[in-house]
């Protein structure tokens, strides 16, 4: 297993962009556990899980890597498939398409993308192991980031992820993470709003948001390196972002 502290993006984050700020946003709600020290919600668990996703999109690039206004976001098709075993933290997740990337400053890559996940790593109880399901992730929850509004989550991962151009290894093990939510994004604006929808989601306010379509499912796909920079968001010099808008439960 990796050490923890190098898939830390939570702490990385907080320190980089928050600062003095974490203390009253990055707290577990103790009033809402069902676990030790991690929130949760009801549903069915079951040790397999195959999902298959189509209608990619292609999140922002270097700069900014969230787009809370939907402004970069880019359709991209391709397909992503998971088949994981939630109880022995085993199996494999592969994203391929074709399009353009720019992961860091200064590089730009053009071809078939792939991206595979074949590990899965320990770390804060919430990971499970490496998957976890049935839990609430980003936001105002204290699990994770708040990059995003807080967001069901039915299925998600943590561990190392690879980056493939046409076949050409570009990226090795950078930090990897996937979650099979509910509709964060607006479908036709691709905007993560606020809660009233009069402006958008902000990573300073996070208890002000919404979720666009709680009843749709899409899956989110990341891979970024550990090193630092401030110029990018989040700040780490290598970043792709990937959603998936249609999901099919195997």
């Amino acid at each position: 297993m990796k050490n923890f502290n190098r898939w830390s993006f939570v702490t990385f984050v907080m320190v980089v962009f928050i600062g003095m700020f974490v203390s009253s946003i990055f707290v577990f709600a103790k009033g809402q556990k069902e676990n030790e020290d991690y929130t949760t919600f009801p549903g069915s668990h079951k040790n397999s899980w195959k999902l298959e996703a189509t209608e990619g999109l292609l999140i922002g690039g270097y700069g900014d890597n969230f787009v809370y206004n939907g402004g970069a976001v880019v359709p991209i098709g391709g397909k992503a498939t998971v088949d994981v075993d939630a109880k022995k933290d085993i199996g494999r997740m592969e994203v391929v398409f074709s399009g353009t990337i720019n992961p860091e400053q200064g590089k730009t890559y053009t071809g078939e993308i792939k991206l595979v996940y074949a590990g899965f790593d320990e770390g804060s109880a919430f990971w499970e192991g490496g998957i976890a399901d049935y839990i609430y992730l980003h936001g105002d929850s204290g699990q994770e980031a708040p990059v995003m509004p807080k967001v069901k989550t039915y299925l998600s991962s943590w561990g190392p992820v690879d980056v493939f151009v046409d076949g050409e290894l570009i990226y090795d093990d950078l930090v990897g993470h996937m979650m099979y939510t509910e509709g964060s994004r607006d479908s036709k604006t691709y905007a993560l709003y606020n809660s009233d929808r009069s402006g958008f989601y902000s990573p300073m306010n996070p208890g002000d948001s919404s979720i666009a379509n709680p009843g749709k499912r899409e899956i989110h796909f990341v891979a970024h390196s550990v090193e630092p920079d401030k110029g990018n968001f989040p700040p780490h010099t290598v970043w792709i972002h990937l959603n998936f808008q249609k999901v099919v439960e195997l």
